[in-house]
């Protein structure tokens, strides 16, 4: 949940249900293991929430030749030895809305100057990245799945810039009945889906390795159940013109509480066409069922639809049919 107050211990790319329902032997846990409760799976409770310190820990790293790089990117500050010999002490900081936009930019905090490599991470999704210093490009190319090394004397006040233009990619898996994902630079999308959250005793439905908390006021920390409140079983018109032309990218504000990770506070959406496919429905364990076979042959109406990022959707359709 959006609040880290509650989990659920299994997903998938394509969930149109969240609930309390035993769904065995369509997963092969027996429980409520799909809804969101605080008090199930006890070794999930503690290590969910480490995600975004570890997250935090390995922005920046030290390299073996006296430098350090961006391994990851986000708003951040690190203050680090560089240099040979007996080093000088350094702070970058980091400002970025990344992964939702393309531009980061790093401001150099230094007494004098200090000669020392910064590496730049250019991930594997983007092909045409660039760096400039003090507002001029650095001259080069730069390889997806590599690092852009920068080594200068550094003064205070530089300006480091690096831009990775996000471009549309569809990703088609064959796999899975010839369903497609669409990608958005480092985002996967997946449809946005209504959500009507059920509050439900957070009691009855503990798990056996949990056990019930006796201190534990049950209104602090509650319980939900997820259902679709709107329809979920949308395949995807799609073909092979560009994807600029198929899908609308929608650039939104920046949430005021910073958490961009709810279905309506994305600073990113797509909208694209799409048909309803009356057959493909909840299979008789309540899950969603076996994809068909793309391209579907539909007769419903064309229908706008909008994808959000998949991290922001409890409920997810995130590998989607194809429907002519």
């Amino acid at each position: 949940m959006p609040d880290f107050k509650s989990l659920r211990y299994l997903t998938a790319p394509n969930m149109a249900m969240s609930d309390s329902r035993n769904h065995a032997p369509g997963i092969q846990n027996e429980g409520p293991f799909l809804m969101m409760n605080p008090f199930s799976s006890r070794c999930c409770q503690h290590n969910h929430s480490q995600g975004w310190p570890y997250y935090a820990e390995h922005l920046w790293m030290a390299t073996p030749d006296n430098g350090i790089a961006a391994i990851l990117y986000n708003s951040s500050e690190v203050t680090a030895k560089v240099g040979k010999g007996k080093g000088q002490t350094v702070t970058l900081k980091q400002t970025t809305k990344y992964p939702f936009d393309e531009h980061i930019k790093i401001e150099v905090d230094v007494k004098g100057t200090a000669n020392f490599p910064i590496y730049l991470r250019i991930p594997g999704w983007c092909e045409k990245a660039n760096v400039s210093i003090n507002g001029k490009i650095t001259g080069g190319s730069f390889k997806p799945g590599s690092y852009a090394r920068i080594e200068k004397n550094w003064k205070q006040g530089d300006v480091i810039e690096l831009v990775l233009p996000m471009q549309l990619k569809k990703e088609t898996w064959e796999k899975n009945k010839n369903s497609v994902s669409i990608n958005y630079g480092p985002l996967t999308f997946s449809l946005k889906i209504a959500e009507n959250y059920l509050l439900v005793d957070s009691k009855k439905s503990v798990q056996n390795d949990s056990k019930w908390q006796p201190n534990a006021d049950p209104s602090k920390w509650p319980a939900y159940d997820i259902y679709p409140a709107s329809m979920w079983n949308y395949g995807l018109l799609v073909n092979n013109s560009p994807l600029d032309q198929q899908f609308e990218i929608i650039k939104k504000p920046w949430p005021s509480d910073d958490y961009p990770f709810t279905p309506d506070a994305v600073p990113v959406a797509l909208k694209a066409k799409g048909k309803v496919i009356p057959e493909w429905t909840l299979d008789k364990y309540g899950l969603c069922d076996t994809l068909p076979q793309s391209p579907v042959m539909v007769t419903t109406a064309e229908q706008q639809i909008e994808l959000i990022p998949m991290g922001a959707a409890r409920l997810r359709i995130s590998a989607l049919p194809v429907v002519n």
